[in-house]
């Protein structure tokens, strides 16, 4: 498992595969903290402005503690799994898989402003 502190410009994370299409699901914390298609995942969290945000990721890491905010698979096809900011000018942590598809659990300590994220890998 991999942990890390981050401020987050816009206070959105974005999961998806290194190089991915660059289509990228709307972020609306009206609808829910957690938006997803088939190649990205984003997740509100609080804005860098008013502090950092721990993430935890990792394969077969539980969400347990937390609330599950989303469940879902994407594509992965080059095998590495990327998180960043929503523009993809930060990238956070690089992660490698060994398939191109893969189920990504969201946990968050709360639902608006997260300060806490874990993200659950499940290679299929």
């Amino acid at each position: 498992m991999e942990e890390f502190l981050a401020n987050v410009p816009w206070g959105i994370l974005k999961i998806e595969a290194v190089g991915g299409d660059g289509d990228i699901p709307d972020a609306d914390p009206g609808l829910g903290p957690v938006s997803a298609n088939e190649t990205c995942v984003t997740v509100t969290v609080i804005h860098g402005d008013f502090g950092q945000v721990r993430v935890r990721i990792g394969k077969g890491v539980l969400v347990e503690s937390e609330t599950v905010a989303f469940s879902g698979v994407i594509a992965c096809p080059t095998r590495i799994v990327e998180i960043s900011d929503i523009i993809g000018d930060e990238s956070y942590l690089q992660l490698p898989v060994s398939s191109s598809r893969v189920e990504i659990t969201v946990g968050l300590d709360r639902l608006e402003l997260a300060e806490a994220v874990t993200i659950g890998l499940r290679e299929l």
